[in-house]
């Protein structure tokens, strides 16, 4: 009778376990899938970042996973997704961009934020020919 005892004690800890990570899992959001949901969301996003920063041109990637902005004065915003949140850099250089038919790679002078890959489709080409004004200095 005390091992039946033992056992429902153990396999009631391990419930209880479980439920206590999927509240935390839940809690910090980790492992959502987060996209951006329109333009009105990227814009969002392009002031939080920066605050001032009124885009005029967005480009959303296909998947919705990033954004590229253009503002009144020229710059470039590059929203991207890291982790269940989302990071922005603002593109000072076209030395870091590759275009691939609909797709458009891009870096920036930042290591820890990576490059990312935007499916832009057919606009693509206009995006990476209207980065070539940036020049190539970082």
């Amino acid at each position: 009778m005390t091992g039946i005892f033992t056992l429902a004690l153990q396999a009631t800890g391990s419930l209880i376990t479980i439920l206590l990570v999927y509240v935390i899992v839940r809690a910090f959001r980790l492992g959502d899938d987060v996209r951006i949901a329109d333009e009105t969301e990227a814009r969002a996003l392009a002031e939080e970042a920066r605050c001032g920063f009124k885009p005029v041109e967005i480009a959303l990637d296909r998947a919705r996973i990033g954004a590229l902005l253009r503002n009144c004065d020229g710059e470039v915003m590059l929203i991207r997704r890291h982790g269940a949140r989302f990071a922005a850099r603002l593109l000072t250089s076209h030395a870091g961009v590759r275009l691939d038919q609909g797709f458009l790679t891009l870096s920036t002078h930042d290591p820890h934020f990576g490059s990312v890959t935007l499916n832009l489709g057919t606009d693509a080409q206009v995006w990476a020919a209207s980065l070539r004004r940036l020049g190539t200095t970082s």
